[in-house]
Parts: structure tokens; C-alpha cells; sequence
């Protein structure tokens, strides 16, 4: 096995503003394994905030910092109007979700469309059949609204303007127009006991800015045949809504699962998406970060997973786990995290608040890490990807 560690004092190449830049500490465990590519981040709490995109040696290909406003989450490459751009979301974050907004970048990095206000868990752009029979540009966002409620029954007075709860939306947008094409609510269809994180802390319901996040939102995916899988990290579940009037179809995972999941489990987890869909069964890829920080201890260490579900026989079973190369320390991640299923099988994890990315083979064997902030740091990329550099280079 081939062991190399490199740590690169990144270079400017296309630098938004005079900023320190991070630096990356690579190793490569199977060089040969290694599929090409360039990795896009978007650092989000340490001072060097922004998109940022990095060749595998660990060397900037483009530094962001400044060049978008606030932070900055979900830094990816994505088609609009059948043309390569850049995705991103910008805004301010506090108590676990944002307000701001989804923004297309072009090749130089130019912001060239601006999407209606949201919440940063989510933003994709995806080519869905429209009403016509026809695909076009669809975009996903997570949208979080502070609603009142009466919550007496979970320990907050129903007095002097107390009772206030996160109603977490998805809706899908058209992105020429901004039209809302779909918009699903968690309050109208998910009853605030399924949630395992009680008001308390910064989110203890009491205030408008300090509503209850019982649900917390945090990935969309579309299925064929229009229906949609979602994830909610405070229910530790994946729910199927029906496309047509957004009812639940099914839940996965949680207190009301209509699966046995056979030999593994799943807990606060992150960034659910398809692998494949045929007839019965379904593979699903997630972070499984098995720790949320508004309940404590950790449950045991974040992985990437892989996972059959079989809607014939109701039951879901474990294909794969990616585990994290610091696993060995005890290194759980409390907050983000990406899985993504790349060409050929191999398999690029972000690691969301433990501030590294991993490459694996398809059977699980490591063969890449980067690391851009100490283990227990404060460095964070809600995701993380890998793919082609589509910018041009100066």
C-alpha cells in the first residue's frame, strides 16, 4: 500500500480577496484507486469563509473568501440552461439553520442569478419533466419558518407570545422564474412528537428567535415518478412524500418507521440521496452522523452508509459503511456531512464539523483524505464534493 502525506500551503489561482487561505493535509493511501477530479468545499465557521476548490495534491485552484456574502454552504458544480455553473448558498446562519439565499455562479465565479430567500440545507438543481412532458431546470431549497404554536404539552407556557416552533418547508422552484412549483410543510404533515430533540438551549420555544427546531430539514432528493425522499435530522428518519398532494408515503428510521432495518441503524443523519431505484428495491446513500449536538453524548461514530430498501418486504439492510480514517480517536461529527457516489463506483465523503474529506472504493477500502483543520477545530464544510473544475483559470 502506497502512504503518502502531503501539507500544501495553498496557492492563489483565482483569489476573490487578499485572505489566508486553508491548507490541506492529503494522504494517499492507493494512489492508483484515487479517481481524477477537484475537491469543492465551502469552509463555513473558520475566517476564510467562502467556496473554495482544490486540485487532489491539495493546492487551490480557486480561492473564494469574500467573494459571496456571509457564509457560505453547498459550494457545488451544477447545470443551469444546459450550461456548467456553480452552485452555492450565502447568508447568515445561527441555532442550526440560515436566512438567505441560493445563488448560480457563472465560469468566472460571477453571481448571474439570485433564487427567493431560503435556508441553506439544501440547493439543487435537478432537470425534472415539467407539465408539458418536458424537462427543465428545477431547484430545490429548505425553507425555515418560525411559527406560534401552543407547546404546553412539552413543557413551554402557552402565554405572553410563548409557543414557537421551526415549520420546515421544502419547496421546489422554478429557477428562470423563482415560481414556486411545489412547497411542503413538516408542521402540516409530521405531528411535533415524532421529534427527539426537546425545546431547549437557544431552541427552547419561548421566542420567535428561539423557536423549537423539532424537525430540522436538512435533504431533498427526487424519486421517478415525482415523489421525493426527504431527511429530518431531529426524527431520525427518511420520509417518502407523494409528489402529487405531500403525503408521507412511507418513514424510515425513527419512532414510527415502516421498515425493520435488519442490521444497522441510522441516527441525525445528513445528505440522503438515490443511488439507484428498480421496482421494489431502492439504494439509498446517507451520513450517518449518529450525534446531534442538542442532545448529548454522542450515540457512536459518523459514517457514510449504503443501504437497500426493499418496499415489497419492508425491511432495509446495510450494503456498505465508510469509515472515518480518525474513527481511532473517536472523532463523531455533530453537525453536516456528504456522501456521494461518484463514477465507477468509488465513494467521496465530507465530513461535515470533523473538517476532512475521504475517498473510498466501492467495498469500503480507503484511498484518499484530506484534512483542512485540526481534529476538534472549528472548521466545518457542510458538504463537500468532487468533481470536474469547470471555472477558467487566470
Amino acid at each position: 500500500m502506497l502512504l503518502t502525506t502531503l501539507v500544501v500551503a495553498v496557492c492563489h489561482c483565482l483569489t476573490a480577496v487578499a485572505q489566508t487561505p486553508p491548507t490541506l493535509e492529503v494522504t494517499v493511501y492507493d494512489k492508483s484507486s484515487v479517481l481524477p477530479g477537484f475537491i469543492y468545499l465551502a469552509p463555513n465557521t473558520i475566517p476564510f469563509s467562502g467556496p473554495y476548490v482544490f486540485d487532489l495534491n491539495g493546492t487551490t485552484v480557486f480561492n473564494g473568501a469574500g467573494k459571496l456574502s456571509g457564509t457560505v454552504h453547498d459550494f457545488q458544480p451544477c447545470v443551469y440552461q444546459k450550461k456548467q455553473r456553480f452552485c452555492a448558498w450565502q447568508g447568515t446562519t445561527a441555532l442550526g439553520y440560515g436566512s438567505g439565499q441560493a445563488v448560480i455562479l457563472d465560469d468566472q465565479f460571477n453571481v448571474i442569478k439570485a433564487l427567493p430567500a431560503s435556508d441553506y440545507h439544501e440547493f439543487k438543481i435537478v432537470q425534472a419533466l415539467d407539465a408539458k412532458g418536458q424537462y427543465s431546470d428545477t431547484a430545490y431549497l429548505t425553507v425555515y419558518t418560525p411559527v406560534r404554536r401552543d407547546l404546553s404539552a412539552f413543557g413551554v407556557p402557552n402565554e405572553n407570545d410563548q409557543g414557537w416552533v421551526i415549520d420546515c418547508h421544502f419547496r421546489a422552484v422554478d429557477p428562470v422564474t423563482n415560481k414556486v412549483i411545489f412547497d411542503w410543510s413538516s408542521l402540516d404533515h409530521v405531528p411535533l412528537s415524532e421529534g427527539y430533540v426537546p425545546p431547549t438551549g437557544g431552541i427552547n420555544g419561548y421566542s420567535q428567535r428561539s423557536a423549537w427546531d423539532y424537525f430540522h430539514l436538512n435533504s431533498v432528493a427526487r424519486l421517478d415518478g415525482g415523489d421525493y425522499l426527504i431527511s429530518s435530522r431531529h426524527t431520525s428518519t427518511i420520509y417518502r412524500i407523494s409528489g402529487k398532494d405531500g403525503s408521507i408515503t412511507w418513514r424510515l428510521g425513527g419512532k414510527s418507521s415502516d421498515f425493520k432495518l435488519l442490521d444497522f441503524s441510522f441516527d441525525s443523519q445528513h445528505d440522503v440521496r438515490v443511488v439507484s431505484s428498480k421496482g421494489a428495491i431502492l439504494i439509498l446513500s446517507l451520513f450517518d452522523n449518529e450525534y446531534n449536538t442538542f442532545v448529548q453524548p454522542p450515540k457512536g461514530l459518523s459514517s457514510g452508509k449504503i443501504i437497500e430498501v426493499n418496499t415489497a418486504t419492508k425491511t432495509a439492510r446495510l450494503l456498505h459503511q465508510y469509515d472515518s480514517p480518525s474513527k481511532d480517536i473517536g472523532n463523531p461529527s455533530g453537525d453536516g456531512g456528504s456522501v456521494q457516489v461518484m463514477a465507477k463506483g468509488n465513494v467521496f465523503i465530507g465530513w461535515g464539523s470533523d473538517a476532512q474529506v475521504t475517498e473510498h472504493t466501492a467495498d469500503g477500502r480507503l484511498v484518499y483524505a484530506a484534512r483542512f483543520a485540526v481534529p476538534g477545530s472549528s472548521g466545518n464544510s457542510y458538504r463537500a464534493f468532487k468533481a470536474p473544475f469547470i471555472g477558467i483559470k487566470k
